[in-house]
């Protein structure tokens, strides 16, 4: 429910606002990692061990709470959900930035209203309003130029094609996510199901790398262990319980319109902190991408 009284409302507005530049944070960090030798996986892995802790605290405490006993479906639901988002969807991404900018990572991810709508469309029948094909024009509009313009700084096309794959099927991941947890997350709570889905997510990316990778990996230098825990922290466990939190006080349609700010952040963080270039080619992108979600935003339901 949207509580409408006016300090409620900047409350809101403002962990979105919070949540969104901790969002926006992520791939630079990621990026900062990789230039000290770690690869996409023991990154990972070491985010959700330093994570799993606070995840499984809120958990315990949320079993002592007067809360109903989830159903075995539901907690299927939230185990699947869990893993899709914050352990496929996160695996691909931290793969992908191996090969391309922060700055186009962020795009590609932000088009993910635009494959919900799609989704839905496929999915339930939903039909696609003139504007909304609009919108979708605008946005993949916005990434190939994006994308044309990553190529001039890479040296090798067909890593620019694999690392923005890479992302994509990330961004993929987290659509279908999105519209199938909006059935779960009311029934169960966000901060129940934020929590458990988590814990599952942690299960399986350690699980995954000590099978790829091996316990080894877990030995890494101080600037990495240093790099991951703000990763766990600042990337991940703040900003998901302010983003939860947000959108029940504002609202989806308002947390999607301040989400622009996301890759804004990220652009301008990218040419701060990893000398990443800025054209003119760059930032026209970026306005169609935002413009296109925003128009979808707009037109999305209270």
């Amino acid at each position: 429910m949207i509580d409408h009284t006016s300090a409620a409302y900047t409350k809101g507005i403002v962990f979105i606002l919070i949540g969104t530049c901790c969002f926006a944070a992520k791939g630079i960090l990621i990026k900062v990692a990789y230039g000290y030798g770690i690869t996409a996986t023991p990154l990972l892995m070491l985010r959700m061990l330093f994570a799993l802790p606070f995840y499984a605290a809120i958990a315990v405490w949320m079993q002592h709470q007067q809360n109903r006993p989830l159903s075995k479906k539901e907690i299927i639901q939230i185990i699947g959900l869990g893993l899709l988002s914050y352990y496929l969807s996160s695996l691909f991404d931290f793969l992908g930035l191996q090969y391309i900018s922060a700055g186009l990572e962020r795009l590609i991810l932000y088009v993910y209203p635009t494959l919900v709508l799609l989704i839905l469309a496929f999915a339930k029948q939903k039909k696609i309003s003139q504007t909304e094909k609009l919108a979708l024009a605008f946005a993949y509009a916005g990434i190939l130029l994006v994308f044309i313009y990553d190529v001039q700084f890479n040296s090798s096309l067909q890593l620019t094609i694999l690392g923005s794959g890479l992302v994509l099927i990330s961004t993929v991941s987290f659509a279908i996510f999105i519209v199938y947890a909006g059935d779960v997350i009311p029934r169960v709570g966000s901060l129940r199901f934020t929590s458990y889905g988590m814990l599952s997510a942690c299960a399986g990316v350690i699980v995954h790398n000590l099978f790829v990778e091996g316990i080894q990996s877990i030995q890494q230098s101080s600037p990495i262990y240093g790099l991951a825990l703000m990763l766990a922290v600042f990337c991940t466990l703040i900003p998901s319980f302010l983003m939860n939190e947000g959108m029940r006080i504002i609202g989806s349609s308002r947390t999607a319109i301040l989400g622009v700010f996301g890759p804004i952040v990220t652009l301008f963080l990218s040419a701060l902190v990893l000398n990443e270039s800025i054209g003119p080619i760059q930032l026209v992108g970026a306005a169609l991408v935002i413009g296109g979600v925003g128009l979808i935003s707009f037109k999305k339901p209270q």
